[in-house]
């Protein structure tokens, strides 16, 4: 089986980040985290009661985009519940859209994405950077469950795959009938045989 993972709020905790270094970033500049359901650093720190800029976004992941691919620690047990479902047989398919988001040069982004996923030892089959997921690409690596955080992707992949969810407060409504919601990855381990339902037994 072929299990698709988008790497950024899946593998990463972006959403802590976003709040942990945001609020440092705007710390002294009359703005305060107003919507802690916001997707992204303008939606989450508000400044006069109005929306910030998107430059002012743009100017926080200038200063701190090369040191989140460099230093942002995986989740807990990523390196251990992948290593453990390759044993068992799935394909890992790692999805990034990193080198369309930001001013660093795609090599760039590319070879640090690769030494971060080394360093932490992160087993993956195959890693693919796409500007976009869509059930097109989905389809092209015949992808069997996807694993992501957007709430519009969600949405759009659950239509023709069973999709995890892996929570966030600005996913709580990604819900639906082939939605699985997961709070942690042995969350998620725990509940692969209720997604396929199964006889396939994971060692925990």
């Amino acid at each position: 089986m072929n299990i698709g993972i988008i790497l950024d709020g899946v593998l990463t905790n972006l959403e802590q980040f976003q709040f942990d270094y945001g609020s440092k970033f705007y710390f002294g500049q009359e703005t305060i985290l107003r919507n802690p359901r916001g997707y992204q650093v303008e939606e989450i720190f508000y400044k006069h009661g109005n929306a910030l800029q998107e430059a002012r976004c743009q100017d926080f992941w200038d200063i701190y985009y090369e040191y989140y691919l460099s230093e942002e620690k995986p989740r807990a047990f990523t390196a251990e519940v992948l290593k453990s479902l390759k044993e068992h047989g799935f394909r890992i398919y790692l999805f990034c859209t990193r080198i369309y988001s930001s001013k660093l040069e795609p090599e760039k982004i590319k070879r640090l994405t690769k030494l971060w996923l080394i360093r932490h030892g992160i087993y993956f089959d195959f890693l693919i950077f796409s500007d976009i997921i869509n059930i097109d690409l989905i389809k092209k690596y015949n992808i069997d469950l996807f694993v992501d955080h957007n709430p519009k992707t969600i949405f759009q992949l659950s239509m023709y795959i069973p999709v995890v969810c892996f929570h966030a407060k600005y996913n709580e409504l990604a819900r639906g009938e082939n939605v699985y919601r997961v709070y942690s990855w042995y969350d998620f381990y725990t509940k692969l045989d209720e997604i396929y339902q199964t006889e396939f037994t994971v060692s925990r």
